[in-house]
This record gives C-alpha cells, structure tokens and sequence, in this order.
C-alpha cells in the first residue's frame, strides 16, 4: 500500500459523497430516491465515474494483501454492477430476457457492494475505526427501521462506508 493509493481511496470515497450530494441538491426530485436513481438521470455519468474510480482506488490500495484483495475486488465488482445494471438497463433487460430484469441484478450487486465493503472493514481495519464499522451496520438499519424509507438508510449507509474508507486511508 502506498501513500498514494491512499490518497486515492480517500479522493474517490469522497468523490462519491460530493456527487451524490450534488446530485440530491441539483435534482429535488433524487432528494426522496435512492442514490442508484441517480445513474438514470440527469449527469449520471458522474456517478458512474465516481463508482468506477472507486472500484479502481479500493483494488490498487489492496494489491499485495490477499485478504484485502479479495475484498476489495468483491466491492469492486459490486460498484461497476451497480453502475452497469442502472445506467444500461435496457441492455441488461435484453440479456435477462424481461422487462425490470436489470432490478434483480441492481440489488444483488448492491448486497455484494456493502458486503465486500464490510469484509474489507473487517480486514483492514485500523481497531480504532471499529465504532465507525458497527455504526455503518447498525445506522441504516435504525434508520429504516425508524423511517420506513429504503432511500434514507441506504444514503446513511453509503455516507457511513464512505466516512470509514476516507478514515480508513488517512
């Protein structure tokens, strides 16, 4: 791990941030939906970015332990099927063979995305951001448990596994 590959973990997580927030400002309507709403919108190519590099930051900052390798590699693929599943439904309806087939794959891809994250947390993590870890796990779900609103705990959700990798990396 370089300081580098650091510096990058820590710009994409925020980066993520920084769209998302962009876009629920920018966008009312994406105020009261989920983040992956944002990749069939308007400028969604920035979230699709924001994802990609990411995917990219979490594998270079891994290489060399096998452990966070693997880890980093499952969230990986989870944020580019994330991507690809909203941004080209219509392509991934065509190879599902139904219409809304992509939904299916989009949420399978977002379980994998928040378990790959906690594996990794689970991995590299530094024991003092073990708070921050259980805080991610335990916050979403208080907040839909409380809200009853799938779009709120998964923005606290994302908010929470970023704020840990940009902890995480410096």
């Amino acid at each position: 791990m370089t300081i580098v590959s650091h510096i990058a973990v820590a710009l994409s997580a925020l980066a993520v941030i920084g769209v998302v927030s962009a876009q629920d400002i920018l966008y009312a309507p994406f105020r009261q939906e989920t983040i992956s709403q944002g990749l069939n919108g308007p400028n969604h190519v920035c979230l699709d970015i924001a994802f990609g590099l990411l995917a990219i930051a979490l594998v270079w900052v891994a290489l060399g332990h096998l452990w966070l390798e693997i880890t980093a590699s499952v969230a990986a693929l989870g944020l580019i099927g994330i991507s690809v599943t909203n941004t080209a439904w219509r392509w991934v309806d065509g190879l599902t063979g139904k219409l809304g087939g992509h939904e299916a794959w989009h949420l399978r891809f977002t379980v994998v995305v928040f378990v790959g994250a906690f594996a990794f947390q689970v991995v590299g993590d530094h024991s003092a951001l073990w708070w921050l870890s259980l805080a991610n796990f335990l916050a979403p779900a208080a907040t839909f448990l409380l809200s009853r609103r799938q779009d709120y705990a998964e923005k606290v959700g994302v908010l929470l596994l970023c704020t840990w990798l940009i902890a995480w990396a410096i």
